[in-house]
């Protein structure tokens, strides 16, 4: 987000329908903005990688991929309980599969594996435009207000 609160111009490259997610506020703020559109089957999520996500070794580092990846399946997450419902991530697990690469799209998609009183289990895999980068899965624990 810009400092007067605007989303930032559509960066050169992106999928003309993909839109910038709304309120992307503290952590999340700082590795995107991250975008999303709507298909058929759900939502698919989206990060456009540059020279902030690298590692040392030149390579997108795995926590991005692993901050995306919370990202992508709590997004999923919200989607499914809406938004009054707070919740928390209690576990997320994460298998690379591939390197990722600045200059490129990192693409998410997930969906709920199952949900029972106060968790939600949902998966989901991380994608560029040639190959599957990572696997992930999560549990979330819905919160009760005080």
């Amino acid at each position: 987000m810009s400092q007067d609160g605007e989303a930032p111009a559509e960066p050169r490259g992106a999928l003309p329908r993909l839109r910038i997610v709304p309120q992307q506020r503290g952590f999340p703020a700082h590795i995107g903005p991250f975008y999303e559109v709507e298909l058929e089957h759900g939502m698919r999520r989206a990060l456009l990688l540059d020279q902030r996500h690298l590692n040392t070794q030149g390579i997108v580092d795995g926590g991005v991929l692993a901050s995306f990846a919370d990202f992508l399946l709590t997004r999923t997450v919200g989607d499914e309980l809406g938004p009054d419902q707070a919740y928390v991530t209690i576990e997320l697990s994460c298998q690379f599969h591939a390197a990722a690469h600045s200059g490129r799209w990192l693409y998410g998609e997930a969906q709920i594996l199952r949900r029972t009183g106060s968790l939600v289990f949902a998966a989901g895999e991380l994608f560029d435009q040639n190959r599957r980068v990572a696997f992930a899965s999560g549990i979330w624990k819905l919160i009760e207000e005080p």
